[in-house]
Formats: structure tokens, C-alpha cells, sequence
């Protein structure tokens, strides 16, 4: 209840949370590789929809955790630019992010690969993103097929 609570935060008034970053992200990155898959969504989520108005104070931590050696930290991070690309506008936070998602369709993992495949597809549908895959649509379309 306490992660639905703080998405409600999140998706309705984020600003509020910016001072609590420091201790929301741990917490989440804690969380990431839960057995539980309904937390592992809802970190998803969350992680994602704080992108969208924190980019340059998560950024970093969110590309630590697509570099971790834990899968499921992998999967949760990569998870959450689906929920970021649907809502997000604003294309240079994500920039740095394109080449880690698209290498992530090579992953011996198949969720992983999955979730990768999501999040690029919702970049690719948001017309303010869309053009950040344009110089790699080849590659894309490689490693899908």
C-alpha cells in the first residue's frame, strides 16, 4: 500500500517529492528485484513517472541500475521508460538512455528483452521522442528479428 500511496504522489502532485528523492530511490532500487512482480511493476511505474519531471536528479541512478549485475534491477529500470515515454515531452533525459535499451534487446533474458522491446516501442509511438531511435532503426529491427 505504502509504494500505491506514493505513485498516487507521484502521478498527481510529483513536485511535492523532490526533497524526498534521496531516500525514495534507495528504496525503490531495494525493491527492484522482489520475487513479488506486482512490486516490481509498481517500482517500474513509479521510477518512471519520476523520470518524467526528475530526470537530472534520478538519471544517474537509473542508469546504474540498467548497468547492474542484477537482473532484476535490469528489468525493473528498463521496465520504467515505458511509463516515462508515454508521458514524457521533454527528449534530452532520454538520449542517454537509447543505446542501454536498445543493447538490451540482446539479452539472453527474455523479460528483459521484453521490456526493452516495450519501452523503445512507447519512445517510438510518442511523436516529441520518436525521432531518438530514427539513426537506429536498423539495429532495432536486427536484433527484434
Amino acid at each position: 500500500m505504502y509504494f500505491n500511496t506514493i505513485k498516487e504522489i507521484i502521478i498527481n502532485k510529483p513536485d511535492c517529492l523532490k526533497s524526498y528523492l534521496g531516500s525514495l530511490m534507495p528504496l525503490y532500487f531495494s525493491q527492484a528485484s522482489s520475487d513479488n512482480e506486482a512490486i516490481r511493476n509498481i517500482v517500474s511505474e513509479s521510477i518512471g513517472k519520476l523520470f518524467i519531471s526528475f530526470p537530472n536528479d534520478i538519471g544517474e541512478t537509473l542508469m546504474k541500475g540498467m548497468a547492474s549485475n542484477d537482473v532484476g534491477t535490469q528489468k525493473t529500470c528498463t521496465k520504467s521508460f515505458k511509463y516515462s515515454a508515454h508521458g514524457g515531452t521533454e527528449a534530452g533525459p532520454f538520449v542517454q538512455f537509447i543505446d542501454a535499451l536498445i543493447n538490451k534487446i540482446n539479452s539472453s533474458d527474455l523479460q528483459l528483452k521484453e521490456y526493452a522491446l516495450d519501452s523503445i516501442g512507447q519512445i517510438a509511438y510518442n511523436n516529441s521522442l520518436n525521432y531518438l531511435l530514427k539513426s537506429h532503426l536498423d539495429k532495432i529491427t536486427q536484433l527484434a528479428l
